[in-house]
């Protein structure tokens, strides 16, 4: 304790003796290279010890960040590069010539970017900086200007590539806050101060009017401060939020006019003859490629945050636009004849394969992170919907086959009953024919409907027949009694079997668009309204 009085008695000396020396030696001084030299001196003026080091208070130092561009923003690596014009003021009471002639001459002087190295500058720090480095073209931007009161002016221009840790679970609707952190590396907040400039009634922040980014539109910033605690203490900082929108010229001239367009060429298809299920298939797959391809202590901070809105337009385009129409596609083989295979084969694969495909080129461009995102709902919704029309199909392909051998077993029964009925008569009306007679009957009726019932049912009519080798029975059954009331009796046409499958296609042409209707409406609502909670530390 003794040691820190006698230091600051030391200190205070030395200023004073300082200041007299200078107002002393000011008659004498002709040129400003000598004044500077005067005034900075290494004997009078030491750059180890910070300003109001002897009156034991901090150095309150004032900033303003000037942004000149924001590029980069990188959700995988979640980082964000920007060029900036980084300012800092405050007072040194041993720069002070107020009470000398050169206060007249010159109010300000602009120092060398070369010197400096030889007065005390602060050790601010940007705390979630990745990389940075000072802009050197043509010159080091580096300006340092001393007022006659004491006051230090210290500009620098900074490339840099700042931290943004991200909340991804709406992307792409999602709005992102970034921050910029600034902090003293050494001195507490006993020593060191930081404040943001606005005396002149500015905003601090200033940002470039021609600031354009290609994903996002800046549209708001705040500065504002805060406090944070470390294992070594507290913390203060402050922070800029900034807002952005989307700007769709561009996606319209290269995304929307291309792929309407494309959609239009679909739309040729319906002119195409519905039989040519190759040509039809083949333009719609050829539109949907197409668009496919497409030390202990308390130390003092400074924060910036920025707030980004993501431009949902690119992504409107190129993943919910394909998607939404590769899954209406799927649709499509609802109204396809469910005996043209190799056509709803075809479409219900390559839907499966799209979306699948674009999925995973969708992944490739974020981070891997446990929580599910917005944009994971709808691919997931998508593959499970034209999966579900090429499982339908295979609903409906088991369906009309065990159609058709219901049909086929119901035909042939008719067919044989008809047979029967006629040899029936024909046998009641000359009962002395041999069998070979009949027979030959049998063989004769059934030659006419071969094509219709085959073969089959012409082997079990001459079986039926062939088991009653001995004399007709004079007693005639039920069936011999319908028979022999009327000449020749013809059997009745088939009922029409109802087509189950046609009938499932049918429902399903309807259920699955206002399903997937549905599933737009509900998922639009929910992640437009949500909202995010962002913690800063």
């Amino acid at each position: 304790m003794r040691l820190r009085i006698d230091l600051h008695v030391l200190t205070t000396i030395f200023t004073l003796i300082s200041s007299t020396n200078l107002q002393r030696s000011d008659a004498s001084i002709k040129t400003v290279e000598e004044f500077l030299d005067t005034l900075i001196n290494s004997s009078r003026y030491d750059r180890r010890i910070r300003p109001f080091f002897d009156q034991q208070k901090p150095c309150n130092v004032t900033m303003t960040i000037h942004i000149n561009t924001i590029s980069a923003i990188n959700e995988v690596n979640m980082d964000y590069n920007t060029d900036i014009i980084f300012r800092q003021s405050w007072y040194d009471p041993r720069l002070n010539y107020s009470g000398t002639d050169w206060a007249q001459r010159s109010p300000q002087i602009t120092l060398h970017y070369s010197l400096i190295d030889r007065i005390w500058v602060p050790d601010s720090f940007f705390r979630n900086a990745k990389e940075g480095k000072r802009s050197d073209i043509t010159v080091p931007n580096r300006l340092i200007r001393i007022h006659r009161d004491g006051k230090v002016l210290y500009s620098q221009r900074l490339l840099l590539k700042l931290d943004c840790q991200m909340k991804l679970q709406k992307f792409p609707l999602d709005n992102q806050t970034c921050v910029v952190n600034i902090g003293s590396y050494a001195f507490g907040t006993n020593d060191l101060a930081f404040y943001w400039d606005e005396s002149q009634n500015v905003s601090a922040i200033r940002v470039n009017e021609d600031l354009e980014m290609p994903d996002f539109v800046l549209s708001n910033h705040e500065a504002k401060y805060c406090n944070r605690t470390t294992a070594t203490g507290a913390f203060a900082c402050i922070e800029v939020h900034l807002k952005l929108q989307r700007n769709l010229d561009l996606y319209i001239q290269e995304l929307y006019l291309p792929s309407t367009l494309i959609v239009t060429l679909s739309f040729i298809g319906f002119w195409v003859d519905y039989k040519s299920h190759p040509a039809r298939t083949l333009l719609s797959l050829l539109s949907i490629v197409t668009i496919s391809t497409q030390a202990a202590g308390s130390f003092t901070c400074l924060l910036v945050v920025l707030h980004l809105k993501r431009l949902f337009g690119y992504y409107l385009v190129q993943v919910y636009i394909p998607s939404m129409l590769i899954v209406i596609l799927s649709f499509v083989s609802f109204w396809i004849d469910h005996k043209s295979v190799p056509a709803r084969i075809s479409v219900g694969l390559l839907t499966v394969l799209t979306v699948t495909t674009q999925s995973s080129g969708i992944r490739s461009q974020l981070p891997r992170v446990s929580y599910i995102k917005a944009i994971d709902v709808w691919m997931s919704a998508c593959l499970v919907f034209v999966f579900a029309g090429l499982l339908e199909y295979a609903l409906v392909n088991v369906i009309a086959r065990k159609g058709e051998l219901r049909q086929q077993v119901r035909f042939s029964k008719e067919v044989i009953g008809n047979r029967l009925a006629q040899v029936q008569f024909y046998k009641k009306e000359d009962g002395n024919d041999s069998a070979e007679t009949m027979e030959a009957l049998v063989h004769k009726s059934s030659s006419a409907d071969r094509n219709a019932g085959g073969n089959a049912s012409s082997h079990v009519q001459y079986s039926a027949m062939s088991n009653s080798s001995g004399p007709i029975s004079t007693q005639a059954n039920p069936l011999q009694q319908v028979v022999s009331a009327q000449p020749a009796p013809i059997a009745k046409a088939a009922k029409p079997v109802r087509d189950s499958a046609q009938f499932v296609d049918l429902v399903s042409a309807v259920l699955f668009p206002v399903a997937f209707i549905v599933f737009n409406i509900i998922y639009w609502m929910v992640y437009l309204n949500m909202q995010v909670e962002y913690v800063l530390k």
